[in-house]
């Protein structure tokens, strides 16, 4: 055998051996149109569009239902649950009744912060808007426009935690001007007796004496400070724990 005739197979053997290698590692060289899979891209297999995998990791929308043709989601669609049939509103024949509901939930949620709301008249009885809260001790703001509620706004409800430095058995100055700006009465609850107060515009206030007895600071008095214990209606029990 001649030196050019074994060069000539040696270097064969490498050009085979390297075609069979490249052929096991890569696969064949297809018409990449041909292949479909070839012009997806690549996907991680935790990143995968399927259903049970997507589902997961999403913890905003359990029970959604991913949309992915072609492995491309496109869409989240949300489960639409039936609305609620009307005898599962909760409805109350007074609205003695619908405060004192609501401020007993409130007291069960939390005794640190005022929450309030509204309570409106439907055809079938009085209903309440979702109590609000800024997560403060002295004050609440809610929504109490008209034109945001389906029904008339009848009343406005808030609690007054147990402060030490309130008071939390009357109707605070601003809780007065916003009844009468409103026109509408208002409900408050003292969590340190667990009565629950009831005021109109056109019910008056406490007087200067009995002022000086809660022990009104005396600038306040001078300024006309003006406070109202309302009337007693309800009764929730509270421990009546202090805060400071």
């Amino acid at each position: 055998m001649t030196p050019f005739f074994k060069s000539f197979l040696a270097v064969t053997g490498l050009l085979v051996a390297g075609f069979i290698i490249g052929t096991a590692l890569f696969g064949c060289a297809a018409d990449p149109a041909a292949d479909p899979a070839h012009n997806l891209p690549h996907r991680d297999p935790a990143a995968s569009w399927d259903q049970s995998n997507l589902k997961l990791t999403d913890h905003g929308c359990p029970s959604a239902v991913f949309v992915a043709p072609q492995g491309e989601l496109v869409e989240c669609q949300y489960a639409q649950a039936a609305p609620p049939a009307a005898a599962e509103l909760k409805m109350f024949p007074t609205m003695d009744a619908a405060a004192l509901y609501v401020v007993t939930k409130i007291y069960e949620r939390s005794h640190y912060y005022e929450y309030g709301g509204v309570i409106v008249k439907g055809p079938k009885g009085y209903m309440l808007s979702l109590p609000r809260t800024q997560h403060h001790g002295m004050d609440v703001n809610f929504d109490d426009d008209p034109e945001s509620f389906d029904f008339p706004i009848v009343a406005t409800y808030h609690v007054h935690p147990c402060l030490s430095n309130a008071f939390p058995s009357v109707f605070s100055p601003q809780d007065l001007a916003s009844s009468r700006v409103t026109k509408t009465p208002g409900y408050v609850l003292d969590e340190c007796t667990g009565d629950l107060h009831y005021w109109a515009p056109g019910d008056g206030y406490l007087d200067a004496n009995a002022l000086i007895k809660m022990g009104v600071n005396p600038i306040a008095l001078m300024e006309g400070v003006q406070l109202s214990p309302g009337k007693i209606v309800g009764h929730i029990t509270v421990d009546g724990t202090v805060l400071n």
